[in-house]
């Protein structure tokens, strides 16, 4: 009989592209994550970065780019013992220098992301 051990890690993925938030959560699940929660709009994120505490938080960052960016902020605020990483195109990577936790790049985010949690 197999043993399963579940990762208890409440993680968050923020990301407008629905294929790319539905793609991260699978892989996460698949994983062992079974606590993640998939925001669509900031909104949303903000309700929930009220609501629950979290340890991990990815937020793909799309135009328009200042608005990730106060986002960030916020959950830095709100959520201040959570790792806080941004999920950026290649070519947007410049504009992300002083975030948190780190840059996560979208292209190579399959092959990084588990030994960064």
């Amino acid at each position: 009989m197999a043993v399963v051990f579940e990762k208890t890690l409440n993680i968050l993925v923020f990301d407008r592209d629905r294929q790319l938030r539905e793609g991260l959560r699978n892989f996460l699940l698949t994983s062992g994550y079974t606590r993640v929660h998939v925001i669509m709009s900031i909104r949303s994120a903000l309700l929930k970065l009220r609501q629950e505490r979290l340890d991990v938080i990815l937020l793909g960052a799309s135009p328009p780019i200042p608005a990730v960016r106060r986002l960030a902020r916020v959950a830095q605020y709100r959520q201040p013992a959570a790792k806080i990483f941004l999920l950026v195109a290649a070519s947007d990577q410049p504009s992300f220098i002083d975030v948190p936790d780190g840059v996560i790049l979208k292209e190579y985010m399959y092959s990084n992301l588990l030994e960064l949690l």
